[in-house]
């Protein structure tokens, strides 16, 4: 039986605000509900009471801003729309975010905002918890608002979820690292507190743990998807004298765990990594130093919310889902399928893929308008 050890850190949230947004790479895909997902409770998504096409606006609340992939999901977001805009089938839309990253008190005020609003048809969020805006979207769908949750799911009646497969993301990357490791110690870096698909990798990540009795995680705290937050925590885990030989982490904070490790001449046996600029260049150093690393990584896309946007418009033309395309843990959601996977035998392919790209640049895939299309009757 592994033995966790929670390190309690106190650290105070703050947003490493990296500028530019990078740009998004879409690639094919099929375009179907995969991983987790039960259609035998299929339940289709309200429709906005929209009769012309074009007169569409959409409400977005994003939750939190500040990062590199929130910064990437808004511009992901608004190419879409502007796309939809200049095709005439969408009017306007307005993107709020928190003021404090990670509220749900607030991110409700901001959704009731939204269904005050009489100019606005579609409401799509990011919420900032599994629960506790339940009630808020339910009221949305009541006042005959569509409602698209996006990058998780949630249990409500009539709204549509899009999202990866949280869970099975997060095994995945994780079964590869307790692979290669076989036995030894890990550390886990995991995202937002409370956020609902963060709490489906931690998940993803322990259950994998049980099948691997000689890995020990021997510390689990947040990094708050933000790089200089999760090398502060890894740090402070580091300082404590303790060896690490393996991390669990997820997209937006690899590049500041590995640069924690570096500044202490350490270096863990093997990792997941984000699909971005930072963390490869950070491998890429180890290697002209004459350092390997194992590694594994793929993208949590920030264009889930421009694939939401796609469903989104889809369905409030009056479309109509195929049978066993909707499914999930509630039988409301659709899990976009995420491509890309490398590792560490593809360091080449990574750097050609980074030459031209800012610092803050993360890998983004989304649905295209045909890929959308071939998911309703």
């Amino acid at each position: 039986m592994k033995k966790v050890l929670i390190l309690l850190l106190s650290m105070v949230m703050v947003c490493s605000l990296l500028t530019g947004c990078g740009s998004s790479t879409t690639k094919e895909t099929e375009g179907t509900a995969t991983g987790n997902t039960d259609n035998t409770n299929a339940k289709e998504p309200t429709k906005a009471a929209t009769e012309n096409i074009g007169e569409l606006t959409i409400g977005f609340s994003t939750g939190a801003s500040g990062t590199a992939f929130r910064t990437i999901l808004e511009n992901d977001f608004k190419t879409v729309a502007d796309e939809y805009k200049a095709a005439g089938r969408l009017k306007d839309y307005k993107i709020v975010n928190n003021v404090t990253n990670w509220d749900a008190s607030e991110q409700a005020n901001i959704i009731r905002d939204f269904i005050n609003d009489s100019d606005i048809d579609v409401i799509m969020v990011n919420p900032n918890s599994p629960t506790d805006l339940n009630g808020v979207l339910a009221e949305a769908v009541a006042a005959g608002k569509q409602v698209v949750v996006l990058d998780c799911e949630v249990d409500v009646d009539g709204v549509l979820c899009v999202s990866i497969d949280h869970y099975n993301w997060s095994k995945k990357a994780a079964e590869w690292i307790c692979n290669e490791l076989g036995s030894g110690t890990a550390i886990q870096i995991y995202g937002g507190d409370g956020h609902p698909a963060n709490n489906d990798r931690i998940n993803g990540t322990y259950d994998t743990l049980k099948d691997y009795p000689d890995i020990d995680l021997i510390a689990d705290t947040t990094g708050g998807w933000d790089n200089q937050v999760a090398k502060e925590a890894t740090t402070q885990i580091l300082g404590s004298g303790v060896n690490v030989d393996a991390v669990f982490t997820q997209d937006s904070m690899a590049a500041g765990v590995l640069s924690a490790f570096m500044d202490l001449n350490k270096v863990p046996k093997v990792m997941f990594g984000e699909l971005g600029t930072q963390f490869i260049k950070e491998v890429v150093e180890l290697k002209e130093k004459g350092t390997e690393i194992k590694f594994c990584t793929q993208p949590n896309p920030p264009g889930i919310a421009a694939s939401a946007l796609r469903l989104a418009v889809n369905v409030s033309e009056g479309k109509e889902f195929k049978d066993g395309v909707i499914g999930g843990h509630f039988g409301n959601g659709y899990y976009y399928p995420v491509n890309a996977w490398y590792t560490q035998d593809n360091l080449d392919e990574l750097q050609t893929m980074i030459a031209d790209k800012a610092d803050d640049w993360l890998y983004s895939e989304y649905l295209t308008e045909d890929q959308a299309l071939k998911l309703f009757k």
